[in-house]
């Protein structure tokens, strides 16, 4: 019996209560001591309050709770779900993908109780303002609400019409509890955002009624005759993808800058939900009021048939008091009244009746007289100020009486209605960035949404002329203007880039500064290629890479890669000599039918032992014995040097076996140019990276990027069609670009598999430069992306430790990355397929750090502490270097392609000549030689382009 009074009791309380309408203007006592620096104000302080003291809402680290930001998706659904106290374990849910990684288990909470089904298969619109109509939908299917529910009238709201199809039964429910109501002239602007102080008044009251709200709803559903209410109320139906959506990113749980005062008018993301808080009474924003207010028309629901016994049975009173706004011209027609319940449904008094039921309201400050009506209006509290309101209901038959008590907020006069294109908020349109690696800064631009102060959305067409908008990003990132400034320091997926967005109209009188953040989501990689020429050579047993080795070498990349994989096989002279290696070259043979791959030619030689006759005497030998040997069916005795050998291959039965490409340590012009000529051979792929020959001369090509060599010079890139070579340009790289020695005790950058210096037995510093290469924030700039090594396979099977390296390499590759095996030849065509036949629009750059590892032999050495940017085009090549704790980078090489007349570079050299073809710094040749001024521009024109804007040291 207790327990019943003690019930009804409590009923009656949160009758009260919810007679406060949802978004009608309400205010509270100012409490000196608030749990949030901005509420004082707030119509919505005390529930803020007591919902934080549970746990279920949080503020922001300056202390502020934002009550009239706009409050997103799934802000609202962790508010929701923690209030109610729903969870789910989400296993048998899809994850919408751009949903927070806080937010996600409330979402799925609400996805498994079917409460919402987001906006698509894949979103949820997380980050979307919550809408009024969404709000009442969610509450309406928690308390019962589904496809099947049909309300037998509408809602009485003016623009009831404006209600969307799926959420018209909700709001019939929601108004029939006397949770939501209008404005004064009855409109319920079902489709304007909701603000974080009406979302934690509503979630506090939901939370107040507990069960007895719920069961009331489920009374009124029942009385609609479908069934529609149960316990676990079936899936509702899809909520409208035309959501009046909130552009603005969430707010970040700590802010960039905590010394900077946090602006009034944009609405962040609150910090994660932790443990349960609770508010106190809330009190809405100002409702949107029309030209001149009438009187609402009272709601007419459904009432029970008429009681024709004496007796008149009710069990519940709520007060109905319209808004009250602080205008004296408006008192003389106020009036408050009140509905009568029964088992939560809407009563009249029948005729029989109306003498035995008397009234009397009463207030605390004596504004009211017993009939609600005002008759001491001095007495009304300024703006913000309430009324505490009772009402004394008896029932003489049976004998019964009822109370109800509310607090009447009193309101402020409605301000002028603000010009709708002045920009009082401004958010981004998007809320992801691809990583650096899948971005083209080219085409990516900041997208923004200005809204007024109603949050509606201003049509660019009304934006004001003098608008400025500078973006404030202390990462770097950005510019001023929004565009990427610097791409390499995108941080990795899932991060967060936070800054500022300052937006100032001198004509509209506004500047302020909003909070902002892009996350960063993968994208669409650009296809990478890695080129892998297998050297065969020797001639005597144990020197002489046998048939296992070959298999053995390619399956360990099919069990990797896949058997779709291409790759060179270059052969030296001895090797394709002798007879007994016959087996080796009938398995290549098998792999070129099987597989496409591809016969190369492997001289090893520095051009300047020998002079040009030998050099085709000895190319002349390689394709006689290698048809002899291979092809024996093709065999002329007394062939040799004759242009028939090459013609009896290049038919289309054999043309596939000739050989495609040139591996060796470089390639002279004039070997080169024979190649080509003779037998139709325009790849060229050099094992000595950097240096155009050994023997200490000095000479540096392009170890980054593919490109058409001049015809004189194969170090420089051709800068047309009349000095092109015809001849693609190769170095084995990526893995091994021993290079020169640009910074003091630092020369080697990457680690080769096959290096005998390497005493370590696993590819841990080969894999992390190539992860590097793999991620390279510059790919979408590249021509093509790649990586090449050149191996001796027999060297590697000899010795131990090289051999697990490979091995290690191989199997530990990235799985993740689509990387495509290739020959040298193949490599040569995919370059010329995307840059045609010149340089004009080629470019390779890489940003790399070295691996930390120091071999035994003191020059070769790849400090963890040094970071490079290299980055080329047929114009120049430069590097930067710089080492942590460096203020800013330096320029150790600026090389100028363009440089006249191209050195025409000689067959044969001694050691003491300078081949290169520098102007400008380099550190192998001068280290303290300076940059001229017009140097010094290409440099930052170049940087410029590849979107780098570090400081740097141009002297």
């Amino acid at each position: 019996m207790k327990c019943e009074k003690k019930l009804i009791r409590i009923r009656h309380y949160m009758a009260g209560l919810l007679a406060v309408w949802l978004f009608c203007i309400h205010t509270v006592p100012v409490f000196a001591d608030r749990a949030f620096n901005d509420i004082e104000h707030s119509y919505a302080a005390d529930a803020i309050e007591a919902m934080a003291a549970q746990g279920y809402v949080t503020g922001y680290q300056d202390g502020s709770f934002r009550p009239i930001h706009f409050i997103s998706r799934q802000e609202w659904a962790s508010i929701f779900a923690k209030s109610l106290k729903r969870t789910s374990n989400g296993k048998d849910v899809t994850s919408f993908r751009d949903v927070s990684p806080w937010a996600l288990p409330y979402v799925q909470t609400l996805q498994a109780e079917n409460i919402t089904k987001g906006i698509g298969d894949q979103l949820f619109g997380a980050k979307h303002n919550m809408t009024r109509q969404d709000m009442a939908v969610w509450y309406a299917r928690y308390f019962g609400v589904s496809e099947d529910t049909r309300a037998s009238g509408i809602s009485s709201f003016v623009d009831q019409s404006d209600i969307s199809n799926y959420a018209q039964t909700s709001v019939w429910l929601m108004e029939r509890l006397e949770l939501i109501e209008g404005d004064t002239n009855h409109y319920f602007h079902p489709k304007a955002s909701v603000r974080r102080q009406d979302a934690t008044l509503v979630a506090y009251r939901i939370w107040l009624g507990g069960d007895g709200l719920r069961e009331r709803a489920k009374r009124l559903l029942e009385s609609l005759g479908n069934g529609a209410a149960t316990t676990n109320p079936p899936a509702s139906p899809p909520e409208s993808k035309k959501i009046v959506v909130d552009l603005a990113p969430e707010i970040s749980h700590q802010r960039a800058n905590p010394e900077i005062e946090e602006p009034k008018s944009h609405s962040p993301r609150p910090d994660p939900p932790v443990s349960p808080v609770t508010p106190t009474e809330p009190k809405p924003e100002p409702p949107v009021i029309r030209p001149e207010p009438s009187p609402k028309p009272p709601v007419t629901p459904p009432v029970l048939p008429p009681d024709h016994s004496t007796d008149f049975v009710v069990d519940e009173v709520v007060i109905k008091a319209p808004e009250l706004v602080n205008q004296p011209e408006t008192y003389p027609s106020y009036q408050l009244s009140f509905d009568l319940y029964k088992e939560g449904h809407l009563v009249s008094i029948p005729n029989a009746s109306v003498t035995s039921v008397t009234y009397t309201f009463s207030d605390a400050l004596g504004v009211f007289d017993e009939y609600g009506k005002i008759v001491h209006p001095e007495n009304i509290p300024a703006a913000d100020g309430y009324i505490p309101v009772e009402i004394e209901v008896t029932i003489a038959k049976p004998y019964h009486v009822l109370k109800a008590q509310t607090k009447l907020i009193v309101k402020g006069k409605t301000p002028p209605v603000e010009d709708p294109s002045v920009i009082r908020s401004v958010y981004l349109a998007t809320y992801t960035i691809s990583q650096a690696t899948t971005l083209d800064p080219a085409t990516w631009s900041m997208p923004y949404v200005f809204q007024n102060a109603k949050g509606e959305v201003i049509a660019p067409g009304l934006l004001p002329s003098d608008l400025k908008l500078r973006i404030e990003d202390p990462k770097g990132i950005f510019d001023e203007d929004g565009h990427i400034a610097n791409l390499h320091l995108i941080p990795a997926v899932n991060s967060v880039i936070p800054f500022k967005i300052e937006v100032e109209s001198p004509s509209q009188g506004i500047h302020f500064i909003s909070d902002a953040e892009l996350t960063v989501v993968p994208g669409e990689r650009k296809k990478q290629y890695f080129a892998i020429s297998m050297m065969l050579q020797g001639k005597d047993a144990g020197s002489t890479t046998t048939v296992e080795q070959i298999e053995q070498a390619r399956q360990l990349l099919m069990d990797h890669f896949g058997p779709n994989l291409k790759v060179t096989w270059a052969m030296e002279n001895r090797f394709i000599f002798v007879e007994t290696n016959r087996p080796q070259l009938k398995k290549v043979l098998e792999y070129v039918d099987q597989y496409g791959d591809e016969v190369g030619i492997l001289d090893g030689y520095p051009n300047n032992l020998y002079g040009l006759p030998e050099w085709e005497a000895r190319m002349n030998e390689w394709l006689y014995m290698y048809r002899y040997n291979a092809l024996n069916e093709l065999h002329q005795s007394g062939s040799l040097g004759s242009p028939s050998v090459f013609e009896s291959m290049d038919t289309d039965q054999y043309r596939k076996y000739l050989p495609k490409s040139l591996t060796g340590f470089t390639v002279n012009p004039e070997q080169a140019q024979w190649l080509k000529d003779h037998f139709k051979i325009t790849s060229a792929m050099g094992w000595s990276a950097t240096q155009y020959n050994v023997n200490n001369m000095y000479g540096e090509g392009s170890p980054l990027m593919p490109y058409w060599s001049n015809k004189d010079n194969p170090i420089v890139p051709a800068q047309g069609i009349t000095d092109n070579s015809g001849i693609v340009f190769m170095n084995s790289i990526t893995i091994d670009p021993i290079g020169s020695r640009y910074t003091k005790n630092s020369s080697r950058w990457t680690l080769h598999p096959g290096d005998p210096y390497v005493t370590e037995t696993d590819a841990a510093p080969q894999l992390y430069i190539a992860q590097q290469y793999l991620d390279n924030p510059y790919q979408r700039l590249n021509t093509v992306n790649y990586m090449s090594i050149i191996l001796d396979i027999n060297w590697l099977a000899k010795n131990h430790n090289m051999s697990q390296i490979w091995d290690s390499f191989v199997n530990h590759f990235p799985v993740d990355r689509e990387v495509e095996i290739v020959g040298v030849d193949g490599l040569k065509q995919i370059y010329e397929s995307l840059a045609g036949s010149n340089n004009d629009h080629t470019e390779f750059t890489l940003m790399f750090r070295g691996s930390g590892i120091k071999t035994v032999m003191d020059s070769n050495n790849s400090p963890a502490n040094l970071r490079y940017l290299w980055t080329e085009n047929a114009s120049q090549r430069i590097i930067l270097s710089k080492e942590d704790g460096d203020a800013a980078w330096s320029i150790i090489d600026f090389t100028d392609y363009t440089r006249n007349p191209i050195p025409k570079m000689p067959y044969n050299l001694d050691r003491n000549t300078d081949v290169s073809y520098v102007t400008g710094r380099n550190f192998k040749l001068d280290p303290t030689a300076p940059l001229t001024a017009e140097e010094i521009q290409r440099v930052k024109d170049r940087l410029k382009q590849i979107y780098f804007a570090e400081e740097v040291n141009y002297q």
